[in-house]
């Protein structure tokens, strides 16, 4: 399946600066925008349990007066619901404002080519533009063991495990979290077992981190809060591990994520990055 990407330019007539919790905002505008045309699609993904078959940014200050936000959607049907409810709109009302319709921009991604144009890249430094955070279990098993415990104990389910927030640059949670993505939505085939293998016995390393800052949100009317981190992080593929097909995994993995985000709360403008630099 294609991953679609939405991208909406809009105009204030007052100028404003966006808060990080905007994305709670923007999730509420999609699903007003979907239910306008699809209100049973709308109804089942709401009431969806599973890993949510889209994403959207927070509401971005392009320059004054001017913003943007995003709706990266696997489903075409998701798509084609979201851009006929957008294309009868000039206006928006979002944060009691109103914003003008200025531009909608659509783009796909092939999966298949993603992989197949994929570079050998051994260093990255990734900007978090948005919080971000990861649920680690507790107590913390490799994904890649669970299978051979599952048959020695007899289980039928996977060991239990209490899930934590983690809001750090883990890139092992990061990369567990894109391959959770890319596997059930895109239909492209991942080696799971020996990449997971290979990425827990430290494939990828976290080797620096900049301007690392915390943020917590606090949703008083459903008693819950989420927390998430922003700024700079550096990864390395370490030359004692390093395994070309695997880098290039990684490489279409963080490709993917530039679009469709990574980790908790994507669908509230969580998990926004991009990468900034990179080295062979």
């Amino acid at each position: 399946m294609p991953v679609d990407v939405i991208a909406v330019l809009m105009n204030s007539e007052d100028d404003f600066n966006p808060k990080s919790s905007s994305g709670f905002r923007v999730r509420g505008l999609f699903y007003r925008l979907l239910k306008e045309s699809d209100p049973g699609l709308a109804s089942r993904i709401h009431d969806y349990k599973g890993l949510a078959p889209f994403s959207v940014s927070p509401l971005l200050k392009i320059y004054s007066n001017t913003y943007y936000f995003r709706i990266t959607s696997f489903l075409t049907r998701i798509t084609k619901a979201i851009l006929e409810s957008l294309k009868r709109k000039d206006e928006i009302e979002f944060m009691n404002r109103r914003l003008i319709m200025r531009e909608i921009e659509f783009s796909r991604i092939d999966s298949d080519k993603l992989l197949k144009e994929a570079e050998e890249i051994r260093r990255y430094e990734i900007e978090f533009i948005s919080p971000t955070c990861f649920r680690r279990p507790c107590p913390y098993i490799p994904l890649h063991t669970l299978g051979i415990f599952a048959r020695i104990m007899g289980f039928v389910k996977h060991p239990k495990s209490t899930y934590r927030y983690y809001p750090m640059p883990d890139p092992i949670l990061m990369l567990r979290n894109l391959k959770r993505q890319w596997e059930q939505y895109t239909g492209t085939t991942i080696r799971s077992k020996r990449f997971t293998k290979w990425l827990e016995e430290g494939g990828v390393a976290l080797s620096g981190v900049q301007n690392l800052k915390t943020h917590r949100f606090i949703r008083r009317q459903r008693k819950v809060f989420a927390v998430g981190f922003t700024g700079k992080a550096r990864i390395s593929l370490p030359e004692d591990t390093y395994q070309s097909e695997e880098a290039r995994i990684v490489n279409a993995l963080l490709k993917l994520g530039e679009n469709t985000q990574t980790g908790i709360n994507r669908t509230a403008g969580f998990g926004l990055y991009r990468i900034t630099k990179t080295k062979p």
